[in-house]
């Protein structure tokens, strides 16, 4: 079972103001489109690096692992991780060393379709563990521990070469993968898939959409729920879901109740209608479809995270309301005002983006999400663009010391208990790209949690009280 050990130090803050404030900061990164953006700390400074690739102004696939120092993102030398467009990428820790590898797929400079994973050396240098994996682009990759046994499985999604295809291998625990030959899953041409465990069950579930393979004979708009058997199968969990493709999903529990809830956009109907829909969970295996006023968008990326510090999950939503090109693209965060209610932020600094990608974390550890969006930035395909937005919104330092906070037991198995001299409101404990892996409304000093669900590597437990908001730096083993 994974041990857990506080990292670093404690950052106590008390957030003033749930007013939002952006900064460009000028990352003089390629402007890219059918792009793909990942943030990770590859090289374990405390901040993030990013993974950034696609098809740059002179139709050249470019990008790479960028290294973020003192404010400026720089392309590696060493991290010979190839660019790819028309792909995804993931960063995970796939051999349980503490550092993290990454996984890329998509069409690399030479314009082949391929699927690759690279071990993290530790040295600023990856190797390509030449996995055998099927290439495939227009679709997306993501590590998962789909099988309960603590360590990173891979799913991918996609364009293969002979069809689509949707296709999960197992890790060892070393690194090497085996796929899962008796699982019978529709293959997806832009699909997306994401995991969660909606149930609470403790084994993880998965959300597939895109635009199916014909299976069956229906060669339609997909969005489907699967429930985790526990057993190595996975079944359609009859969950009724807006079917769509050419968009994104994600999972985050915005209500803090618990149960993680499902926010899908996309294209639908007869491909002209776009819709961005929220599915709250109900806790007992059903979802309720809430429209709470989000701009419908295809060609879009969402981002859950707490980009206003008031220890609930917001969102953010980037694509086109109408046919790509016709210059009428968003980018912005719905801040959560509580009760299924989200509001325009105004925070209009973004670049609108279609035809790319973004991803949140907080990128230089000061306790505040920060984004990366590419893609086309206006109407018709006119501009390509990679911008990394600093949160620059203003908190204040509290006075509260650490004295008596305290995180148990050293070494964790089932669980850990968190205690706090003032009574906790809410606990939330995010991965280190800024994604929620659990949030909880509690009530009272100490609150115990099970971590048996989480995969090994840093996060933060950033535990509300009535007056303040403490963040906790832990390494998962």
């Amino acid at each position: 079972m994974k041990t857990l050990q506080i990292l670093l130090i404690l950052i106590a803050l008390s957030f003033t103001t749930k007013a939002q404030t952006f900064e460009d900061i000028n990352a003089s990164l390629p402007g890219l489109t059918f792009s793909v953006s990942s943030f990770g700390d590859f090289d374990g400074d405390g901040d993030l690096d990013l993974y950034l690739s696609g098809y740059d102004d002179s139709y050249t696939v470019s990008g790479g692992v960028y290294v973020y120092d003192n404010g400026t993102y720089t392309l590696s030398a060493t991290a010979n991780v190839p660019p790819v467009y028309m792909g995804s990428a993931d960063w995970g820790d796939i051999d349980g060393d503490n550092d993290l590898d990454i996984v890329v797929m998509g069409a690399d400079p030479s314009y082949t379709d391929t699927t690759e994973v690279f071990r993290n050396n530790g040295d600023g240098t990856f190797t390509n563990l030449s996995a055998g994996l099927p290439s495939a682009e227009q679709g997306e990759v993501r590590f998962a521990d789909i099988d309960g046994d603590n360590d990173l499985d891979i799913t991918l999604t996609g364009i293969g070469a002979a069809d689509r295809i949707t296709k999960f291998f197992t890790n060892d625990g070393a690194g090497n993968f085996t796929e899962m030959t008796s699982l019978n899953l529709p293959g997806m041409n832009l699909g997306r898939i994401k995991w969660a465990d909606y149930d609470n069950d403790a084994d993880l579930d998965f959300v597939l959409s895109g635009f199916d393979d014909g299976t069956g004979g229906s060669n339609t708009f997909y969005s489907e729920i699967y429930t985790n058997n526990g057993d190595g199968t996975f079944s359609v969990s009859g969950i009724s879901l807006h079917q769509g493709w050419l968009g994104d999903s994600e999972w985050g529990d915005y209500n803090g109740d618990g149960n993680i809830d499902l926010i899908i956009s996309g294209a639908g109907g007869d491909g002209s209608e776009r819709f961005t829909l929220l599915y709250k969970n109900n806790g007992d295996g059903t979802f309720t479809e809430l429209d709470p006023g989000f701009p419908g968008v295809s060609h879009s990326s969402i981002e859950w995270a707490d980009f206003d510090g008031d220890g609930d999950l917001d969102v953010f939503i980037v694509g086109e309301t109408t046919t790509p090109g016709d210059g009428n693209s968003i980018s912005k965060i719905f801040n959560n005002d509580g009760n299924d209610s989200f509001s325009d932020s105004g925070s209009d600094v973004f670049n609108y983006s279609y035809y790319g990608d973004a991803d949140s974390g907080d990128i230089n550890d000061d306790g505040k999400t920060d984004l990366v969006i590419t893609g086309y930035s206006d109407a018709g395909y006119a501009a390509q663009s990679s911008a990394v937005y600093l949160n620059t919104s203003p908190i204040s330092v509290s006075d509260l010391k650490k004295n008596n906070i305290s995180i148990s037991p050293v070494p964790a198995k089932e669980y850990i208990t968190v205690f706090c001299p003032e009574n906790i409101n809410k606990l939330v404990i995010y991965d280190v790209s800024g994604k929620t892996v659990f949030s909880q409304n509690v009530a009272g000093q100490n609150v115990t949690i099970n971590t048996s669900g989480l995969s090994s590597g840093v996060y933060f437990v950033k535990i509300l009280t009535g007056t303040q908001t403490i963040s906790e730096k832990i390494i998962i083993e």
